[in-house]
């Protein structure tokens, strides 16, 4: 009782300190927000900075290699999956190139596999050999609200992980996408963000950064896109994607594992194998004949501290014998084992014949005798008779840290003589003797300079200088002299169609040739009549001509790899067929020129179809049995750039144009060499390579001569270039053909022109 009236007279007093209690709170909640609100944006600001924190681990640095194997372009990726699943844009990757990625460890890992591509969305999914990495974890894009607060951590400018802060400011479709959405951020792109996270402020991916818009804004994929590439994985190993400096697996076996690369017909041999003193052996899979028979290469090393040449006689593992240069000298060693013990070297010389830092030839008779005749731009260096080794594959070999680089690779019965004889070479100084002196003084003419005194050196070098200036000369002669034989040998070819016998690869090949004497051209036939015969092996007895022409599809752009240029499609290398084959990667025209010899030589009828903008190929069969206009031939588009069979409406879509019966009428041999050559002329035009531009316009007349159209440019181009006899000897030709046509009046007043400056046709 007495408890009950305690608690009842403190009743009121317990409910007043309660209530009292609760209001100063929310009134010291109230004063805190509208008096702290610098606090709150330092305490929002500090949870931003440690969310940046965690999620830094997890971003990486990609950095690619362009088409010629040097430092291409940085972009971002980021961990999806602790084993080293990393997520990017397709293009960071790039197509068939080779790439490596940074973790912010400093660990850097080259590709183990791709395992999922998405080229329409520009997604990639990479497999690097890592283990316990940070994952991401991935939000739900259907969710995203505008205005919603997000971030991302990229490599922007080449400024690695650094923070940026922004909203999303939309979710559209590009005009220039496939119909699905995109995320519109309001987030600073530049080069190097693209295969960013763009990340909620529960550090959740919500977009992958893509594309640059302008000023602080910019789109990204949403990332249920890359959810659902998750759940669609089809690994490709990266030996199988690489394509671009890659050695033919039909061709070259490299061992020790040795780094070996292969572009424009030079293989480079770089860094260390892991065999004793960095040995690195590529043997050649081609077959050899019997002994005896003779092997050469064009050899340069880096530096002369390096070693590099041909090997002979190995079993594929530790036993062979070896030529090469080697700190200036020549020496031919057996190897029969894995280490110093192991090896006899057989002799070391000096040899004038060798050029220091420069391309060597070396060359190796093998005899049934077992004596071997090594020899040093055409000079013999070492003939001796060992029979320690007496068979087995030929190849290149690498010791120690320099690169090296061969061409050339070649093995024949007999190599015939070099046409350069000490004569030959006479008769060529006689005709540009007169941008020669004499080499030496007598010692008289000597003193007499001394005499002159202290000017003379002065004197002398200057004179050094304008031979020098000669020299150069001789060289431009040289490669001019050069070109139009390779310009004489591409018209001769073609004259020939006539008569169905033209090598249309052999022709696409000179054209190559025109730029680049680095490869042997017909090393290059030998290459495409290999992927024949790989192909071949997969038809059966009972394949019919159009099973056979979907087989040498699969296999060509599916099995074998080669693709369309999506990423460098104006690079010149995509108009010269050695690199298209080396590369695997080329345009419409080149790869359908491929196509079309492959088929040839598979007793395949197809042909070229040169259709608006974008060249295909076209499978024509006549129906057996059956007479010429009763039923209608059996018609297959081949488009080579996407590597499949298309639709006659497919085809309209790809051009975009609406095609006629008449396009798709076969093109000549000589159509499809111009062609290439008119591609080359536009790519010279956008680089400003004048020089290369008047190559390729030369090319064309001479397959054509009566081209008025070219020759007009031609005499255009001499005239800008300040060669008026030139341009009047072109003008002249066109008045003379068509002296009444109203569109050469403007060529008639330069005509004009150029007689009042002295111009005077020989």
């Amino acid at each position: 009782m007495n408890v009950f009236i305690t608690l009842r007279s403190f009743y009121p007093k317990l409910v007043f300190l309660f209530l009292s209690c609760l209001i100063s709170s929310v009134a010291e909640e109230t004063n805190s927000t509208s008096l702290s609100e610098l606090e709150l944006a330092k305490r929002d600001a500090k949870d931003f900075k440690n969310l940046a924190t965690l999620i830094k681990p997890s971003v990486v640095v990609i950095e690619s290699v362009d088409r010629n194997g040097y430092e291409g372009g940085r972009g971002t990726g980021f961990v999806v999956r602790e084993d080293g699943v990393i997520a990017t844009n397709f293009h960071v990757i790039g197509e068939h190139r080779d790439f490596s990625v940074r973790l912010t460890d400093g660990r850097t890992f080259r590709p183990h596999s791709i395992l999922a591509i998405d080229r329409d969305r520009d997604l990639a999914l990479i497999k690097i050999e890592a283990k316990e990495l940070p994952v991401l974890q991935l939000g739900n894009s259907q969710d995203l609200i505008p205005g919603q607060a997000v971030l991302s951590i990229g490599n922007p400018l080449g400024y690695e992980h650094s923070v940026s802060r922004g909203v999303i400011a939309a979710i559209r479709e590009l005009e220039f996408g496939d119909g699905r959405p995109m995320v519109q951020v309001a987030i600073p792109i530049e080069p190097g963000s693209s295969g960013s996270p763009a990340l909620d402020l529960n550090g959740n991916v919500i977009a992958i950064l893509s594309i640059k818009s302008g000023g602080a804004m910019g789109f990204g994929v949403p990332v249920n896109e890359l959810k659902r590439l998750l759940g669609e994985l089809a690994p490709i190993p990266i030996k199988n994607w690489l394509t671009i400096g890659a050695l033919d697996e039909l061709e070259w076996k490299a061992m020790m594992n040795g780094s070996w690369k292969q572009r424009a017909g030079i293989i480079s041999a770089v860094g260390l194998g892991n065999g004793f003193g960095g040995r690195m052996l590529c043997l050649n899979q081609t077959k050899f004949p019997k002994l005896p028979y003779e092997i050469e290469v064009e050899v340069k090393l880096e530096n002369e501290s390096g070693a590099a040449g041909l090997v002979f006689h190995s079993d594929g593992k530790e036993r062979h014998y070896g030529f090469y240069p080697t700190n200036g000298s020549l020496r031919l060693t057996r190897f029969e084992g894995p280490n110093v013990f192991s090896w006899t070297i057989l002799q070391t010389i000096p040899s004038e014949a060798y050029r220091l830092n420069e391309w060597n030839r070396l060359r190796v008779r093998l005899e049934e005798n077992g004596r071997m005749i090594c020899s040093v731009n055409d000079e013999v260096a070492i003939d001796l008779v060992d029979r320690g080794l007496e068979s087995g594959q030929i190849g290149l070999c690498k010791f120690r840290e320099p690169t090296a680089r061969f061409r050339f690779f070649r093995v024949s019965k007999r190599f015939p003589k070099s046409k350069v004889t000490p004569a030959f070479t006479n008769q060529v100084r006689k005709l540009v003797r007169p941008l020669l002196h004499r080499d030496s003084l007598e010692p008289s003419e000597i003193n007499e300079l001394v005499n002159m005194g202290n000017p003379t050196p002065q004197a002398l070098r200057d004179h050094a200088m304008d031979l020098e200036k000669k020299a150069k000369e001789i060289k431009r002669l040289a490669g001019e002299v050069r070109e139009r034989l390779v310009i004489q040998e591409l018209a001769k070819s073609l004259r020939i169609e006539e008569r169905g016998s033209v090598d249309l690869l052999r022709s696409a090949l000179l054209i190559a040739r025109l730029d680049n004497e680095n490869f042997d051209l017909d090393s290059y036939l030998e290459k495409a009549d290999l992927l024949a015969s790989k192909i071949e092996k997969s038809f059966t007895k009972s394949s019919t001509q159009e099973e056979k022409l979907l087989i040498l599809v699969k296999q060509l752009f599916g099995e074998m790899g080669f693709h369309g240029s999506t990423l460098d499609y104006h690079h010149r290398s995509n108009s010269y067929m050695n690199e298209v084959i080396d590369d695997r990667e080329g345009l419409p025209i080149t790869l359908s020129i491929l196509l079309i010899e492959l088929a040839n030589r598979l007793d395949l009828p197809v042909s070229g179809l040169g259709l608006p903008g974008h060249f295909m190929a076209i499978y024509k069969e006549d129906p057996p049995g059956e007479k010429s206009g009763k039923r209608k031939s059996r018609e297959l588009l081949i488009d080579s750039f996407g590597g499949k069979i298309v639709s006659r409406e497919e085809a309209s879509r790809i051009t975009g144009v609406t095609l006629d019966e008449e396009d798709f009428e076969p093109v000549s041999n000589r159509d499809i060499i111009t062609r290439m050559l008119r591609n080359l002329i536009q790519s010279a035009e956008r680089e400003e390579d004048s020089v290369a531009r008047l190559r390729y316009v030369d090319a064309i007349i001479a397959i054509d001569p009566n081209d008025r159209y070219t020759r007009a440019m031609r005499a255009m181009i001499h005239y800008g270039e300040g060669r008026f006899t030139d341009a009047l000897i072109d003008i002249d030709f066109l008045i003379e053909k068509n002296p009444d046509a109203p569109e050469l009046d403007p060529l008639k007043v330069l005509r004009g022109r150029l007689i009042e400056q002295g111009a005077s046709a020989p």
